[in-house]
């Protein structure tokens, strides 16, 4: 989940002695009005974020509780069927649909979980492993939380919803820093600083209902944009293919940056375009597990398999590298990805909860042979960050109290959302939407620095500062003090 609020506010009356201090207050009018401007453009995503991610922090516990019957299995005593014959008994119940993947229960009992390529498109198909049954068959792009992960990373706009997401997401880390500098106190005490007033009243009262939890929820959610932004359609991008090429061109220095822990590839190894497979999974992958394959993973080189499959693949042959997989150490969430063509492996995607556990291993469909192992003692510092950071983000690292802390900051920054719109809409001038300014107001040194370099390490919020210039810069849009 990418996430940071703080609504609007209009300028509190003017401080004693700003008249004899024009500088503080032109920048004191300016921090009013960058605060409220921008966070009037940012609101509405950061509420669809933030009211998603909510939703998607107990993705796994409503994906059970919906499809508890295609879940359901039969026992009756008998053992379960191996990942052989059920492979084979959907092979022979759909032959004409390619095999994709399998995703193991995180029950014994519990339905085991294929999707195949059919002609229709992507199938998950829920398989009784007791009964040889097949349960239930979906289309896992309608599954309800697939429609509100595609809320929370694309607004159901594509890649035009994930740009403004990204954009929007790196424009409130500026919002906080100006929400920040107006909060701080000239004098400190308790009352309306760290704890809303008793008595105050109309935009004062608001006021402290927006400050105040926006102040409590400001770290957290500056760490949901962060750990969000390896993701992100432009930005994760470029930091990967950066971070990439400086670790495998630059020297052993920078290696601690490298998306990938797959530093020495043996060379009688090749390897083919390492984003490729992620490309192509990306327009039919529904991450039904509650998290996409690793981070690190995506941007390693897959190595090739020595001679051609062939025939069909058999899942039979990855029997000793699934018996490597510290299932009792860090629990279920294995997938297990067919080869896509005759040249490249089976990839068995282990995904726990906790990021330290995962592991991610190619064999040879040929001859079960292992051809890379990755797990976290190869990932570089910057994968083992970004892979703790994603796993916190999407609460599993730390439990049910990471999904409730989660849950409890994000509806205490939609609190601060709500609390600060009305704030505007009560102080707002009539026919204004924003506070006024002149146009010699200036933001304080410092933050125009934060925002140079925000701007520097996040691309997109250009388009911000270009919209500003647009809009505001002419004289005939800038009002009278």
């Amino acid at each position: 989940m990418t996430t940071v609020p703080s609504a609007t506010t209009s300028p509190a009356p003017a401080q004693p002695g700003a008249s004899q201090n024009p500088q503080r207050a032109g920048q004191r009018r300016a921090l009013f009005f960058w605060h409220a401007w921008s966070a009037l453009m940012v609101a509405p995503v950061l509420l669809v974020l933030l009211l998603t991610g909510s939703l998607y922090l107990f993705d796994r516990e409503f994906d059970q509780a919906w499809q508890a019957k295609a879940y359901a299995v039969e026992q009756s005593g008998q053992p379960a069927a191996t990942l052989q014959q059920q492979q084979d008994f959907l092979r022979q119940q759909y032959p004409d649909a390619r095999l994709d993947k399998v995703l193991l229960p995180r029950e014994p009992a519990q339905a085991v979980r294929w999707q195949l390529e059919m002609a229709e498109g992507s199938r998950l198909v829920y398989l009784d492993p007791y009964q040889l049954k097949v349960n239930a068959i979906e289309d896992p792009a309608s599954a309800p939380m697939a429609l509100v992960r595609r809320l929370h990373g694309e607004l159901l706009a594509g890649p035009v919803g994930g740009y403004l997401i990204e954009w929007m997401s790196c424009w409130t880390l500026f919002l906080l820093l100006t929400g920040a500098w107006i909060w701080w106190p000239k004098q400190w005490r308790l009352a309306g600083v760290f704890w809303p007033r008793r008595r105050a009243d109309g935009s004062v009262h608001w006021r402290d209902w927006h400050a105040i939890p926006a102040l409590v929820a400001s770290l957290m959610l500056a760490f949901l944009v962060l750990t969000g932004l390896p993701w992100s359609i432009f930005w994760g991008q470029q930091f990967a293919s950066i971070s990439h090429e400086l670790s495998h061109k630059a020297g052993p220095a920078w290696h601690w940056i490298a998306p990938s822990p797959n530093f020495h590839l043996p060379d009688t190894v090749s390897a083919v375009d390492p984003h490729a497979e992620h490309r192509a999974a990306a327009g039919s992958e529904v991450p039904v597990t509650g998290a996409a394959e690793p981070w690190s993973a995506q941007h390693q080189h897959v190595p090739q398999v020595s001679t051609a499959v062939q025939g069909v693949a058999d899942i039979q042959r990855l029997a000793p590298a699934l018996a490597l997989l510290p299932l009792d150490s860090f629990g279920p969430g294995v997938r297990v990805f067919y080869p896509a063509d005759a040249q490249t492996p089976f990839k068995i995607s282990y995904v726990p909860d906790k990021a330290e556990g995962q592991r991610t291993i190619y064999v040879d469909a040929n001859t079960g042979a292992v051809l890379d192992d990755i797990g976290w003692q190869r990932y570089s510092l910057a994968a083992k960050v970004v892979e703790w950071g994603v796993m916190t983000h999407l609460g599993r690292q730390y439990g049910l109290l990471n999904q409730l802390l989660n849950l409890l900051f994000c509806l205490v920054a939609i609190g601060a959302i709500a609390a600060g719109l009305r704030l505007w809409w009560l102080r707002r001038q009539p026919g204004r939407w924003l506070p006024p300014r002149q146009h010699s107001d200036r933001l304080p040194r410092v933050l125009q620095l934060c925002l140079l370099m925000l701007a520097l390490l996040f691309p997109l919020l250009w388009l911000a500062l270009g919209l500003y210039a647009l809009l505001w810069w002419r004289p005939k849009h800038v009002a009278a003090p």
